[in-house]
C-alpha cells in the first residue's frame, strides 16, 4: 500500500468520529443492516462506522459486494488469508494469556480476514475509478484460470456463535499505555476493535500480544504483509466482475473521492495488522493447524437447516 496514502488516511480517521448503530441516522442503518447479515456478526466492524462519514459512498460500496460477502468463494478466500497468515506465524509460543478472551479472540479471527478482503474491494474499486482500470477476471493470476463466481450463496442472517463486541468506549490509562505500545509495534494506530476491546477485558492478554508482536523479525512481518496483501488484492479481482471497473460509480461528487481512497488505504492497513494479531491470539491458544481455518465453519446445508 502507499505510505503516503496511509499517512493521509490516518489523518483523516483522527479527524473524524466513528458512526455507531445505536447513534446511526436513517440512511446509514440499512448498510449496517446489510454488513451484519452479510458477515453474520451481532454489530458492525470498526472500518465500517468510519466510512459511514460517507454514507452514499458506504451504501453504494456495501450494495455492490454484499453478494460475494455471502457467498462460498469468499469464505475460501477469507480461509486462504487465515492459512497463510497461520503458516506464516506457525512459530509463536503457546500462551495461556489468551483463554479468558477466547470468544474474542475467535470473533476476530473469523472476522479479520473478511474485513481485509472487503476493504481491498473498495480499494481496487477506488483505484479503477481513479487511476487504473481493474483487469478482466484472473488476469492477475500467475496462469490465466476460470474461477466460477457465484455471489450470494448463503441467506442473510447472524451468527449467534459469534460474541458481540463488547463496550470499547472507556479506556484506563494503563490500558492506553499498552495501546500506544502496540500501535508503535504495529506501525499504525490501534482504531481497530480487537485491540480496544483487549483494553477494556483483559489488559493481561493485551500485555502478552504485544509480547508476541515483540519476538517477530522485521522481514518476517515484512513478508507476512505482502503476502496477505497479495493473496486479498488475488481473491478480491476473482470475485469481482470481468470487463470492467469494481465499483464504477460511488454516487459521492469527485472531489470527495481522494479522501475516500486515503481512509480505504488507512483502514486496511489497520485491518491487516488486526489479521496478524489475531492470528498470534488463535496460534497461541489452539495451535497453528487450527488457525488456518475459520473458528465458524459455514456450509450452505447447516445454514439452511437451521436458518442461521
Amino acid at each position: 500500500m502507499q505510505g503516503h496514502l496511509t499517512e493521509r488516511g490516518l489523518a483523516i480517521l483522527r479527524e473524524i468520529s466513528e458512526v455507531w448503530p445505536s447513534s446511526a441516522p436513517a440512511r446509514i442503518r440499512p448498510v449496517y443492516d446489510d454488513l451484519r447479515t452479510a458477515l453474520h456478526t451481532p454489530d458492525v466492524p470498526f472500518a465500517f462506522r468510519f466510512l459511514a462519514h460517507w454514507p452514499p459512498y458506504l451504501a453504494y460500496a456495501v450494495r455492490q459486494f454484499s453478494p460475494f460477502v455471502r457467498s462460498l468463494a469468499f469464505e475460501d478466500a477469507a480461509d486462504t488469508l487465515r492459512a497463510e497468515a497461520a503458516s506464516a506465524l506457525a512459530q509463536t509460543p503457546q500462551s495461556p494469556a489468551f483463554e479468558p478472551v477466547r470468544a474474542l479472540v475467535l470473533r476476530e479471527h473469523y472476522l479479520a480476514p473478511k474485513v481485509l478482503l472487503i476493504l481491498t474491494a473498495f480499494a481496487v474499486g477506488l483505484r479503477g475509478r481513479t487511476s487504473e482500470a481493474a483487469p478482466p477476471l484472473g488476469t492477475t493470476l500467475p496462469t490465466p484460470e476460470p474461477i466460477p463466481v457465484r455471489p450470494a450463496e448463503l441467506p442473510r442472517a447472524l451468527d449467534e456463535r459469534i460474541v458481540p463486541l463488547p463496550e470499547i468506549g472507556l479506556i484506563s490509562d494503563k490500558a492506553q499505555a499498552l495501546l500506544d505500545e502496540l500501535a508503535a509495534l504495529r506501525g499504525i494506530p490501534s482504531l481497530d476493535d480487537f485491540s480496544r476491546a483487549l483494553a477494556v477485558q483483559d489488559l493481561r492478554a493485551l500485555s502478552a500480544l504485544n509480547a508476541l508482536r515483540r519476538t517477530l523479525p522485521a522481514d518476517l512481518l515484512a513478508t507476512v504483509r505482502r503476502q496477505l496483501l497479495e493473496l486479498a488484492d488475488r481473491a478480491i479481482r476473482r470475485l469481482t466482475l470481468p470487463g470492467g471497473k469494481v465499483l464504477p460509480d460511488f454516487m459521492v461528487p469527485n472531489s470527495a473521492l481522494p479522501d475516500i481512497e486515503a481512509a480505504v488505504t488507512a483502514l486496511q492497513a489497520i485491518a491487516l495488522e488486526v489479521l496478524i494479531d489475531a492470528t498470534l491470539g488463535r496460534v497461541a491458544m489452539d495451535g497453528a493447524s487450527a488457525a488456518q481455518r475459520s473458528p465458524y465453519p459455514i456450509t450452505v446445508g447447516a445454514q439452511q437447516e437451521t436458518g442461521a
